[in-house]
C-alpha cells in the first residue's frame, strides 16, 4: 500500500486507548497494518499485540527507563529492518475517521512532488516557536528549548508544529531527531520541540523541507472536539473533512477521564480511557470498543485482558 509503514506507540496505561485507534484504523484501512511500539506494555498486552502481528518490541540497547518522548523519536530503532518508502506516525490517542489508502498515497505523492522530507501539521492553536519558548513565563522549564532555538537559527516567529501525526520519507531526518532528543533534558513536549527546530532551523540542515498540513483537517483536537459533526460516513469540522480525531485537550477539557473498566457483553476491560463528551464521538468510541472486544474477545481473554464482569 504505497510503501507506507504505519506506526504508533503505547505503554501499559495507554493500551485501552490504543485499542480504539487500532479498531478505527482497521475500519478505515483494512489492507494496512498499524504497528505498536512497546513503551512499557504489560506482558499480556505484549502477547496480545504479538499474536496479532502488530508489536514492535523495545529494541535491545534502548533503556526501559528512557522517557516516552525519547522513545518516540527513536522510531527507527523500533522499526529495524522493516521495509518502508515512508513512515507514518499516529499518536495512540487518535481515532482514524477519514483515511483510506488513496488519501495516504496522495499525501505521499504531494510530499515527493514538493521535495519535502516530512509532512506534519502546524499547531492547532496557531502557536509560534517564540510562544512555546515563553511557556514558562520567564522561568527555567523551557530553558533547554530556548537554547536550542538560538542554536538552530530558527525564526522565532515560525509556526510551531505537532508530531501527533506525520508522514516522513527521510531516514536522515529521523536519525537526527533521535540523536538530538535522546540526550536532551526533559521538558514539556521536548521531542516535538526538537522536530520543530529541525524543520525550521537553517543551522540544522533541514529548514524548508517540511510540508505543513492543516491541523483542522488532519488532527482536530482541544477546542475543536465539541464542534466535530457526522457527515455521511465521516466527520467534518469547520466545513472540512476530518482525517483523524486527536483525543487530547488542555487540562482534559471536553472529555471524561476514566481509570476503571468498561463492560461489553458481560466482559470487563480494565484500563485508562479518554471518553469524549461530543455525543457523536462518544458513540463512535463506544462502538469501536464494543466491536473490538466482540471480534477479539477470545484473544483478549487468553492473555488475561478481559475478565467476567460483576453481575
Amino acid at each position: 500500500m504505497s510503501g507506507i509503514l504505519y506506526v504508533t506507540g503505547a505503554d501499559e496505561r495507554y493500551f485501552a486507548t490504543t485499542l480504539l485507534l487500532l479498531e478505527s484504523f482497521a475500519r478505515q484501512m483494512p489492507q494496512a497494518r498499524l504497528m505498536v511500539c512497546d513503551y512499557g506494555l504489560a506482558p499480556g498486552q505484549l502477547a496480545y499485540l504479538a499474536d496479532r502481528g502488530q508489536l514492535l518490541p523495545r529494541p535491545e540497547g534502548l533503556p526501559e527507563t528512557l522517557h516516552p518522548y525519547a522513545k518516540k523519536a527513536a522510531i527507527l530503532d523500533y522499526v529495524g529492518d522493516l521495509p518502508w518508502q515512508a513512515l507514518c506516525w499516529i499518536d495512540a490517542d487518535m481515532l482514524a475517521v477519514g483515511l483510506d489508502g488513496a488519501i495516504m498515497a496522495h499525501l505521499l505523492q504531494r510530499l515527493e512532488a514538493s521535495g519535502a522530507d516530512i509532512a506534519l501539521t502546524t499547531d492547532i492553536n496557531e502557536l509560534t516557536l517564540s510562544d512555546v519558548a515563553a511557556m514558562d513565563a520567564g522561568g527555567t522549564t523551557m530553558a533547554p528549548f530556548r537554547a536550542l532555538l538560538a542554536e538552530s537559527g530558527a525564526d522565532p516567529a515560525a509556526p510551531y508544529i505537532s508530531v501527533g501525526f506525520w508522514l516522513c520519507r527521510s531516514r536522515a531526518l529521523l536519525v537526527d531527531w533521535d540523536r538530538r532528543s535522546r540526550g536532551l533534558r526533559p521538558h514539556p513536549l521536548f521531542e516535538q520541540n526538537v522536530m520543530a527546530l529541525l524543520i525550521h532551523g537553517p543551522n540544522w540542515g533541514y529548514a524548508g523541507r517540511a510540508l505543513l498540513l492543516d491541523p483542522v483537517e488532519w488532527q482536530p483536537q482541544n477546542h475543536l472536539l465539541p464542534l466535530i459533526r457526522t457527515a455521511g460516513d465521516g466527520y467534518t469540522v469547520r466545513g472540512r473533512t476530518v482525517r483523524l480525531v486527536h483525543c487530547t485537550s488542555c487540562r482534559y477539557w471536553f472529555m471524561d477521564i476514566y481509570k476503571s473498566h468498561v463492560e461489553v457483553q458481560g466482559q470487563a476491560l480494565a484500563g485508562y480511557f479518554r471518553i469524549l463528551q461530543n455525543p457523536a464521538l462518544r458513540a463512535l468510541q463506544k462502538d469501536l470498543l464494543h466491536d473490538h472486544v466482540v471480534r477479539h474477545g477470545d484473544a483478549l481473554s487468553r492473555h488475561g485482558l478481559l475478565t467476567i464482569a460483576d453481575p
